[in-house]
């Protein structure tokens, strides 16, 4: 099994298909011109963001602290003790 930090220093190709392969989607939210959905892969939360205007993912991350779940917390329940606070 991966490690968040692991999974984060891979290509963004192998990211890519490690998550649409072995996550779950669980939620997406829109910022700006992203659609960013969010899975569970293993034991930790991992960002895909979709650009509108190029239909390509422009970013993909593992998501490391409770800050980075914020915006999702209001819409859906998320198990966080798996990952550290900052």
């Amino acid at each position: 099994m991966i490690s968040a930090e692991e999974f984060n220093e891979l290509p963004p190709h192998l990211q890519a298909e490690l998550v649409l392969d072995q996550g779950h989607y669980l939620h997406h939210r829109i910022q700006g011109w992203c659609k960013i959905d969010l899975y569970w892969l293993h034991d930790f939360y991992v960002e895909i963001w979709f650009l509108y205007d190029l239909k390509s993912i422009g970013l993909i991350r593992a998501l490391t602290s409770y800050t980075h779940l914020e915006p999702y917390l209001e819409t859906i329940k998320l198990k966080l003790s798996l990952i550290r606070k900052e």
